[in-house]
């Protein structure tokens, strides 16, 4: 009776096993996950100074990107608007990609009000989207990236 018992127990336990869920590995990021023509924006808020004085006023960009999947940004070209006046620029970055989808960038920016720049951003969707924020010194922003079709 209690060897019945057993194999009707070990039965039932292998039968549960098989029906639960294959839990999936979270998927590995890296900086291949960061390619190709990329739209963006962003707004926020940038130090400047104001008669000598240290003044938050608002900051806003829209631009595009191509990333080559392997550490780079190229061919970068924004419109940065910062307390009303309108900058054109150019820039390349550098880019690292942790596994769990989060990234670092370091920027250099030609025609602004800044020369080096650095965000940190997280994959949403790998090739397709992300969202980002300035690590910058004096400047709060946030924004998006999406793919360009």
């Amino acid at each position: 009776m209690q060897h019945r018992i057993l194999c009707t127990t070990a039965l039932m336990l292998a039968f549960v096993c098989l029906l639960m869920p294959v839990v999936e590995a979270a998927p590995a990021f890296g900086v291949k996950d960061v390619e190709g023509p990329t739209a963006f924006a962003f707004d926020g808020f940038a130090t400047v100074l104001v008669g000598g004085t240290p003044t938050q006023v608002p900051a806003a960009a829209v631009g595009r990107f191509v990333a080559d999947g392997a550490g780079h940004l190229n061919d970068g070209a924004r419109t940065l608007v910062v307390g009303g006046t309108t900058f054109r620029e150019t820039f390349t970055c550098t880019y690292t990609v942790e596994p769990n989808g989060t990234g670092k960038a370091e920027c250099d920016v030609v025609g602004g009000p800044n020369a080096k720049e650095s965000f940190d951003f997280v994959i949403v969707e790998k090739k397709t989207e992300a969202f980002f924020t300035a690590t910058t010194p004096g400047v709060t922003i946030r924004g998006a990236t999406k793919r360009q079709q």
